[in-house]
């Protein structure tokens, strides 16, 4: 999906002889076989460079075939203190060659919505995105269906939510969709608690991962405890409860016995 687009973005260029490509969320990926397919076919040499020194160790044993034609992909975040410098590029480039990819721009053309908020671009919040692209398309459209105007930054912050949970954000959950969820999607949930409540994070963010709580705090036990608990742990000691009482035994006793840590779940209904 990402890399058709990137590849409608580099075909103007197909004549130029540098073609300088800044991708601060670095959605091309190394050997993206629909991007360096496009320069194997018009002969371009891509860089990828790592940082400052082995960029400029690749681009020496190449920068005196005259012949040359290259892609340099710039992956540089733009948070970071040291981003790849080469002004002798820069000034060889013409403006058009120049290219700037980024999710927030790749999100509005794909969904028709330039409403999109620029924080999509986090470091963080594009992690989850890129891991899910699918389900971000579609939680945006269950946005559309909930309101065809509003884009906040909390909306944002539910559609990755949605995104990586694979749920409807703009709902109530049902009894069966936390339940699966919690069965199916736990590790998904310690992934969204890490970056939802780490600190720093914006108030937006925080509310919508309270809002999730409380609907998973209504549930029955051992689903309420699923983010105030190590997930694996729940799931765990659910699965050996459910074993243990299949043989008639008394898992309320032995819970802790195979492993302390699970101690605290005796009481799974």
């Amino acid at each position: 999906m990402i890399e058709t687009w990137a590849l409608e973005k580099l075909e103007p260029l197909r004549n130029e002889r540098l073609v300088i490509v800044h991708d601060p969320q670095r959605m091309i990926r190394r050997g993206a076989t629909v991007v360096e397919g496009w320069a194997v076919q018009h002969g371009f040499t891509v860089i990828f460079p790592s940082g400052n020194l082995g960029f400029r160790d690749q681009f020496e044993q190449i920068r005196d075939n005259a012949d040359l034609k290259v892609v340099l992909v710039d992956r540089s975040r733009e948070d970071r203190g040291l981003p790849l410098f080469y002004p002798d590029l820069q000034s060889r480039v013409s403006s058009r060659a120049r290219l700037k990819l980024t999710l927030r721009d790749f999100l509005a053309e794909r969904t028709g919505d330039d409403r999109w908020p620029k924080e999509v671009n986090d470091r963080n919040l594009s992690r989850l995105v890129l891991g899910n692209l699918e389900g971000t398309i579609r939680a945006h459209q269950q946005l559309r269906d909930a309101n065809p105007q509003r884009f906040t930054d909390s909306d944002l912050y539910k559609i990755v939510l949605g995104a990586t949970l694979g749920i409807n954000p703009f709902k109530t959950l049902t009894a069966q969709e936390i339940r699966s969820l919690c069965i199916e999607r736990h590790q998904r949930l310690e992934d969204v608690r890490g970056l939802f409540a780490a600190s720093g994070a914006s108030q937006e963010a925080q509310a919508v991962l309270e809002a999730l709580k409380k609907q998973v705090a209504a549930a029955e036990r051992p689903w309420c405890w699923m983010l105030d608990h190590d997930p694996q742990d729940v799931v765990r000691a659910f699965t050996l409860a459910c074993i243990l009482n299949q043989h008639g035994l008394e898992y309320e006793v032995l819970l802790g016995n195979f492993d302390s840590a699970l101690g605290r779940y005796q009481d799974i209904p």
